[in-house]
């Protein structure tokens, strides 16, 4: 490539920009109109040209003899003398690639092959995520230090483990520089989905599961992707004893805890995201492994990018994806499908209620509680349908879990709305869950056949949404 570059100052932007750009083999030839500065770049061993921008302009680009593989850069002030060298340009080497620095708006030749580099754009896109990072990496340092002098570390997951909770228990413990000894990967309940359970077993990780008291032994403890009132009380019981050191998360924040270092970022798709983002800012060296694990888990909580995405999401994606390894990642997301999951798909699809584009269904007992929310994302690709709204009972709970397509919102605050006073309810705007105890469910109704829960549940959800619909129009 040949760069050409008329310029009338601002020389340190452009070395920076060309060296960064271009190769040993290509030639860079700077043509300015002032003497000192092309005293200036000679003295730095740049080639350059003093010529009269008004004067001499015709006979400049002549004498040029442009070649298929020449780039013309310019940067001047004077608008006149710009437009003037534009045109010059268009005339004596129609559809010439042109790159202009300019603020403002101009008209552009149409027989010019012009694009326009807005310097302030340069800076957003170039240096202000480098001081995002230059923050990142002073608050990752804040919580590398907190934990510096800890024997043992419980990092602390949700009840029934997903992979974006998995994966971001996985990047903390390398972050802060421990292994699988002094930083136990554990939560209060089992990981129980086929692809979950692929997801342990091909990338080697271990996810214990502990009793509430089992806390006490430890002298640091990490929530990650979930938050101590989503745990509920069996946590909240042991937290005076042990107090909360970090809590990194990417759910709407609950209130009613404390913790020494809080990161909850609920336009985030994925908490490994977040993390993502704390092992980039310490240039952290990130393995093939653990790319797997983090891709797969921003992949699971958006569906591909598709559900709840913030442009982060996507940064980090796109960062972990050529350094994953594919073949895993398939393996992960094709496990065996139990008989029994297929038997309860299909009766739920012949029970499917719809009701103003609002997919009911009640599963009855399930042998995993994942296939709630499994079927509530498939429900979503039947046509018409908006929202799916899916129960089942499993361990002594209603476990309902509510989906929708994305361009409707608050599924979180309609579910609190809706079920929140019989159990725990809340989520994102797209994806939600509520956990009712079936005793609370029997005692405010009566009766706990499958015929009462789905009728009631289509009720209570039906009301919360109306509610809210209307709270909001406020």
């Amino acid at each position: 490539m040949e760069y050409y570059i008329l310029c009338q100052d601002e020389l340190p932007y452009f070395l920076l920009l060309l060296r960064t750009l271009s190769s040993k083999k290509d030639i860079i030839k700077f043509i300015v109109d002032q003497q000192s500065l092309y005293e200036r770049l000679r003295s730095l061993g740049v080639s350059a040209k003093v010529v009269s921008f008004t004067d001499e302009r015709d006979k400049l680009f002549k004498e040029l003899r442009l070649g298929a593989d020449s780039c013309i850069i310019v940067a001047i002030k004077n608008h006149v003398i710009l437009s003037n060298i534009l045109k010059t340009i268009s005339r004596q080497y129609p559809y010439q690639p042109v790159l202009i620095i300019e603020e403002n708006n101009l008209n552009i030749p149409e027989r010019l092959s012009a694009k326009i580099v807005r310097p302030s754009a340069i800076f957003t896109e170039l240096c202000f995520p480098k001081i995002e990072q230059a923050f990142t990496k002073r608050h990752v340092q804040n919580i590398k230090e907190l934990f510096e002098n800890r024997d043992k570390i419980l990092l602390l997951i949700q009840h029934d483990p997903d992979p974006d909770a998995i994966a971001s228990a996985l990047a903390f413990r390398h972050l802060i520089g421990r292994n699988r000894t002094t930083a136990h990967i554990a939560s209060f309940g089992e990981v129980s989905r086929p692809e979950n359970l692929a997801m342990l077993r091909l990338l080697d990780i271990q996810v214990e599961k502990i009793i509430p008291d089992v806390i006490l032994k430890y002298d640091g403890l990490c929530l990650l992707d979930v938050q101590p009132p989503h745990i509920g009380e069996s946590l909240t019981q042991v937290l005076n004893s042990v107090p909360v050191d970090v809590v990194i998360d990417h759910h709407p924040e609950k209130p009613g805890y404390q913790a020494k270092i809080k990161d909850i970022r609920a336009t985030y798709g994925a908490t490994s995201t977040i993390l993502t983002e704390y092992l980039r800012a310490v240039e952290f060296n990130i393995s093939q492994r653990l790319a797997t694990a983090l891709l797969y888990g921003i992949k699971s909580d958006t569906l591909l990018l598709g559900r709840g995405v913030a442009p982060a999401d996507i940064e980090a994606f796109s960062y972990l994806y050529p350094i994953a390894n594919s073949n895993i990642l398939r393996r992960i997301e094709r496990p065996e499908v139990h008989p029994e999951d297929i038997d309860s798909f299909s009766n739920a699809l012949k029970k499917r209620k719809i009701v103003k584009n609002i997919l009911f269904s009640h599963l009855g007992r399930v042998r995993r509680e994942d296939v709630i929310p499994h079927f509530a994302d498939f429900s979503l690709q039947i046509e018409g349908v908006e929202w799916s709204v899916v129960s089942g009972l499993f361990r002594g709970n209603i476990v309902i879990s509510v989906r929708n397509v994305g361009y409707v919102r608050s599924a979180g605050a309609i579910v609190k709305k809706a079920f929140g006073d019989l159990g725990s309810a809340g989520g994102h705007s797209h994806m939600a869950k509520a956990v009712i105890p079936v005793n609370k469910f029997y005692k405010r109704f009566g009766d706990k056949s499958a015929k009462t829960m789905r009728e009631h549940i289509t009720e209570m959800f039906l009301s919360g949404f109306e509610e809210t619909i209307k709270e909001q129009e406020v």
